[in-house]
């Protein structure tokens, strides 16, 4: 009995090089989907590469280099010092993480009360529902995390919830229709 075989040229559309990755804030901008860059960035890590999603994936500005199988997105995070995204909600998904350069604090309840600091390969898995955020808490500027989504194909990076707070900054600054296109990439403010 034998296995299925890849020729070298095949074999790449199952490889991401970190080195060839966009960070998806670049795709966020008013020709693809309406949200500047920094409105992005108020709520999301400064740079997040999308390693393997799943075809149809609902972050459609996030472009993968690997279509992978449903129900798993795979990303690497990158934030400068003190930095990361702002509190926010995985409705139905469980979002995993792990430190691959640097130290990183992960923060969870309602408030963000709770926190753990992560080492280089130590991992944390956040159930759905728990409010949570992450920060760079090294000295090295732009440590890396490896995160993990897993749920459904129609809720893996759709279910994402954060403060409505957030939502009437970005109203004040970029516009109602600037909210209204967060949501229309599973963004929303609850």
């Amino acid at each position: 009995m034998k296995g299925k075989t890849y020729t070298q040229e095949e074999m790449r559309a199952f490889t991401a090089r970190f080195q060839d990755l966009i960070p998806s804030k670049k795709s966020f901008n008013h020709e693809t989907v309406g949200i500047p860059g920094e409105a992005y960035e108020l709520i999301a890590a400064q740079s997040v590469y999308s390693v393997m999603a799943p075809e149809g994936n609902t972050r459609k500005a996030a472009k993968p280099a690997v279509i992978g199988v449903p129900g798993l997105e795979v990303a690497i995070a990158e934030c400068p010092i003190g930095q990361g995204p702002a509190l926010h909600n995985h409705q139905r998904t469980v979002e995993t993480f792990m430190c691959l350069t640097g130290r990183y604090e992960i923060i969870w309840g309602n408030d963000g009360e709770e926190s753990i600091f992560l080492e280089p390969f130590d991992l944390v898995s956040i159930p759905p529902g728990v409010y949570r955020r992450f920060r760079n808490a090294s000295d090295l500027p732009n440590a890396k995390l490896l995160v993990l989504v897993q749920g459904s194909l129609a809720d893996t990076f759709g279910d994402v919830a954060f403060d409505p707070k957030i939502a009437e900054e970005v109203d004040r600054r970029w516009g109602p229709e600037v909210v209204k296109n967060f949501k229309n990439i599973g963004i929303t403010f609850a």
